[in-house]
């Protein structure tokens, strides 16, 4: 894909002599205004450089850059200034908003070279960003997989917990989705502290006692405790910190707080974690969206709705009765999975993974485990046996 570069000036002539100027393989994309500019910052594919004029009808081109930023943070932002406007370039690249400024007329060669050094710097800040990305999903797989072995139940309600945090962020629109997902795939996090026996039970809907509710209550506040000490996940911390929260009358907020992430992902997690609890005891799912609508002071109702078309899978599964040798990651647990002295493996619901198989080989092969295994296959991955 070719470097692409705005530039932006009310002058028309000055425009096209960058275009012809500038090398062909850098896409040069050219704006008359700053109303323009910002358009196409808002519709296309992300900017390397954006070289804007100082003085434009309507809005300067501080102004303008500054609002570059709020769009496009990793676009690197010149400024061309006359001499008059010297003064206030310099104190705008001091200030660390602008990476270079340009005085007009500005020769082609010193242009060039400019450009060359702000792609450059383009390029290093969008590589950092991408390496903290993958460094942070690495941490998260990581963290999802000790879960696991810890306590599988935990780790099988936050995998169904994100699948359903994907499809509202998916419906809904909502800015940077992964977000979500990620704060569902930790939200559980806290249960390392939990005995998987405790987990188990309040999965299964079975009755708990007072320090057992008490440990559930409060292992959202512990696992946030544990992601605040990893750089760049404050929002997710709050996300995974607040969901049980709720007001002093026992409901949560009734507002949907479309412009406060920390408390949406809350809310979102809050609804999605209520979900599974219904679910995995065997409610179907209409009536468990029907369950959830009538607690409408609780969870937010467009929250809901956008779960209505969730593709629950069940329409077109088969049950199927297997040896643990033949489990495969297309399939679904359909009841709990157990060794044969009762200790708790996977819970119903849960998607075989390929962690979860490898320590299902170990237990087969060493304590032993309770088969058949009963699990449901797509109709689309179901073999017929033969004869």
């Amino acid at each position: 894909m070719p470097t692409k570069l705005l530039f932006v000036d009310d002058d028309a002539d000055l425009l096209a002599s960058f275009k012809r100027l500038l090398p062909r393989h850098w896409q040069t994309v050219t704006a008359d205004s700053p109303k323009l500019a910002l358009e196409l910052l808002h519709n296309q594919e992300p900017f390397a450089v954006i070289v804007s004029d100082m003085q434009m009808p309507g809005m300067n081109g501080i102004e303008l850059l500054n609002r570059s930023k709020e769009i496009s943070p990793d676009t690197v932002r010149i400024l061309l200034t006359g001499h008059a406007d010297l003064h206030t370039a310099i104190a705008a690249v001091n200030t660390g908003d602008i990476f270079r400024f340009l005085t007009k007329p500005c020769e082609g060669d010193i242009l060039v070279s400019a450009l060359h050094s702000a792609i450059g710097q383009y390029q290093l800040v969008v590589a950092e960003r991408e390496l903290l990305e993958e460094t942070l999903m690495g941490i998260v797989r990581v963290l999802s997989q000790i879960l696991g072995l810890v306590n599988p139940a935990a780790q099988g309600r936050a995998n169904r917990m994100r699948r359903f945090c994907k499809h509202i962020a998916s419906r809904m629109h909502l800015p940077k989705p992964w977000q979500y997902e990620m704060a569902a795939l930790l939200s559980q996090l806290g249960c390392l502290t939990i005995p998987p026996a405790v987990m188990a039970s309040a999965l299964a809907g079975r009755e708990l006692s007072p320090t057992e509710r008490q440990m559930l209550e409060q292992h959202p506040v512990s696992g946030a405790k544990l992601l605040l000490r990893i750089p760049r996940m404050e929002h997710i911390a709050g996300m995974v910190a607040e969901q049980n929260t709720v007001r002093n009358d026992g409901t949560a907020p009734r507002e949907l707080a479309v412009n406060n992430p920390e408390l949406l992902g809350a809310q979102i997690l809050r609804l999605t974690a209520a979900l599974d609890l219904l679910l995995t005891p065997g409610l179907a799912p209409d009536r468990a969206l029907a369950q959830l609508r009538g607690q409408h002071d609780i969870h937010h109702p467009e929250l809901v709705e956008a779960l209505s078309d969730f593709d629950f899978g069940l329409d077109n599964m088969v049950s199927l009765r297997v040896h643990p040798r033949e489990l495969t990651t297309s399939m679904v647990l359909d009841e709990d999975l157990c060794t044969r002295d009762g200790q708790l493996l996977a819970t119903r619901g849960e998607r075989i993974t390929e962690p979860l198989l490898a320590g299902i080989d170990n237990y087969s092969r060493s304590i032993g485990l309770r088969e058949p295994v009963a699990v449901l296959v797509s109709l689309l991955d179901y073999e017929v046996p033969a004869g």
